[in-house]
């Protein structure tokens, strides 16, 4: 058949990597049998691979359409939605391909990571345990639930026993990873945070700089090894040998009580414009946590950054702090926030094992300071809530927050323009 030949001409192309040539041969096979739903799967997912992601999910939308019970193509509609962002659709597409086959392995994976991204983790667990008791020696299955249950361990409120639990299985689960794929960047990277977060120091330098070797570009490596790096310096200024694990520095007086310090600083446009200029050039690299829907965050070493504008806000920001405190600042990460209508964050706090280990819990805090606080007019203007107790702070343009790392908190935001924001984790000595 015409159709045929002509269908093996554009997979053919596409092989060879004449993807342009391709979707024109595509286009011309649908411009006269537009309801060949196996040709618009094909044109769809090639597509996708180009990241002209709306061309995409317009495609599948019209293959679905002509074949509701076509399986790969709610999978690839599911894939299209999740780079767009679109979580929760994503989400409902990885569902509806597993409701027509319960074995697709895949789609469990693919599900867990959209439900990782919307703050469900547990159900983002479930489905990662599904889909590694369908491929036990399946290595993605394996680094998917290892990368879950890293995050419920380091987001748990437990330090001591739930999060040490899942921690340490993250750990056995993600080595089985490495052993499937020894020369897989990603599973060292993995290795390498979850033995930073259980005070490992030194097993996870060498992880992380073995990441490194394998991917020499890798953003997440080079910044995760960054801050493993200043973790051992704070050790090393504060006195404290890394091979000890108990009765250390256990002296320090907590400096906060529970309330938030408030203090302000006049943002500047010029600081908006460079943070949204990252963002076009950095932000793509990665999506740090524990955000969710339309929230983004840096991972950004933004006080790394030699800038004089960034210069001059860490200068004021250590100022404030040190005034109030009156002690040594050591900032141990700073990174941004842009939350959009529908972002904001899972409850969360920032200690680690790390902190347990070496018993900094009541050194380290958190603080938040308030670019812009966006749209203020719609029906939530939004607000970051922190428990224990139960408190919500209303943010304006410049606020400055401090908390305590330990206590939990949250933000919400359905506003209709982005609301901007910078974060640090600083220990005070």
């Amino acid at each position: 058949m015409e159709i045929d030949k002509e269908l093996q001409e554009a997979i053919n192309l596409q092989q060879q990597g004449n993807f342009n040539e391709a979707i024109r041969v595509y286009e011309e096979i649908l411009k006269n049998n537009p309801n060949l739903a196996e040709v618009q799967n094909n044109l769809g997912i090639l597509l996708k691979s180009l990241n002209r992601l709306d061309e995409a999910e317009k495609i599948f939308t019209k293959t679905i359409s002509l074949k509701p019970d076509f399986i790969h193509a709610h999978y690839h509609m599911g894939n299209t939605k999740y780079k767009l962002r679109k979580f929760d659709e994503s989400e409902h597409c990885y569902k509806k391909a597993i409701s027509l086959n319960s074995n697709f392995i895949e789609a469990y994976i693919n599900l867990s990571r959209a439900q990782r991204e919307l703050g469900k983790l547990k159900e983002a667990e479930e489905n990662a345990r599904f889909a590694l008791n369908l491929s036990p020696d399946f290595y993605e299955s394996n680094n998917q639930l290892g990368l879950i249950l890293f995050d419920r361990g380091r987001l748990s409120d437990d330090l001591q026993n739930k999060s040490l639990e899942k921690l340490n299985e993250a750990k056995k689960i993600i080595l089985k990873a490495i052993n499937l794929k020894p020369d897989h960047p990603l599973s060292h990277l993995n290795y390498g945070l979850i033995l930073q977060e259980l005070g490992d120091l030194s097993g996870a330098k060498i992880s992380l700089q073995k990441s490194l070797q394998l991917d020499s570009n890798s953003f997440l490596a080079q910044y995760n090894l960054d801050i493993l790096l200043k973790q051992i310096n704070l050790l090393n200024e504060m006195g404290i040998n890394l091979n000890l694990k108990e009765n250390l520095n256990s002296n320090f007086k907590k400096k906060f009580s529970k309330n938030p310090f408030i203090a302000y600083r006049t943002p500047n446009k010029e600081l908006i414009n460079l943070l949204y200029k990252i963002n076009s050039t950095e932000l793509n690299k990665t999506k740090g946590g524990p955000l969710f829907g339309n929230g983004k965050t840096s991972d950004y070493k933004i006080f790394d950054n030699d800038n004089s504008i960034l210069n001059e806000v860490k200068k004021d920001i250590i100022q404030i702090i040190k005034e109030e405190i009156k002690s040594n600042v050591f900032i141990i990460d700073s990174f941004f926030n842009i939350l959009a209508a529908g972002g904001g964050s899972v409850p969360h706090h920032h200690l680690n094992s790390f902190d347990k280990t070496f018993n900094l819990e009541k050194q380290k805090y958190s603080l938040t300071y308030y670019l812009d606080v966006g749209d203020q007019n719609c029906k939530e203007p939004g607000y970051f809530e922190m428990n224990d107790p139960k408190e919500k702070v209303l943010p304006s343009n410049g606020m400055i927050m401090i908390i305590p790392a330990s206590r939990k908190h949250s933000a919400v935001y359905e506003g209709k323009s982005d609301r901007l924001m910078i974060g640090i984790n600083f220990y005070c000595y």
